[in-house]
């Protein structure tokens, strides 16, 4: 018999120093939302694998300043955000720019995009470990 037990529920938070224990930050954002989470299964992915997703709101400037020491990338994750993230942000998503999230990485979060929302100075940070 196979018993299947629910993983842990998300953290989630909008204070910056919690995030910045978990993350890089190359420029500082002047407003954030997290939520970190357990993902995979059992004999598969995780569960100890990690997922951070964080929505990134920065002044006009730090946005424009941040955006040339980025490199665009093709390769994506998908956004698995558990219905957390706002429908408009989702829809954003959809045509946002994406990047190669390194200047982010930090500890074991090591994996992941960084997506620029068109028409704004937010950020979404999708990082994760394996």
């Amino acid at each position: 018999m196979t018993t299947e037990t629910a993983a842990p529920a998300a953290k989630t938070g909008t204070d910056l120093e919690t995030l910045e224990k978990s993350v890089a930050l190359p420029r500082r954002p002047q407003a954030v939302q997290w939520r970190k989470s357990l993902r995979g299964i059992q004999g598969g992915l995780g569960p100890s694998d990690t997922q951070l997703i964080a929505v990134l709101e920065y002044p006009a400037a730090e946005a424009q300043a941040l955006l040339p020491t980025l490199k665009a990338t093709r390769l994506t994750v998908k956004v698995d955000d558990g219905g957390w993230l706002p429908e408009a942000t989702r829809e954003a998503l959809k045509q946002a720019t994406a990047y190669e999230a390194t200047p982010f990485f930090k500890g074991s979060l090591r994996q992941g995009t960084v997506f620029h929302l068109p028409q704004s100075n937010t950020f979404v940070l999708v990082l994760f470990s394996t």
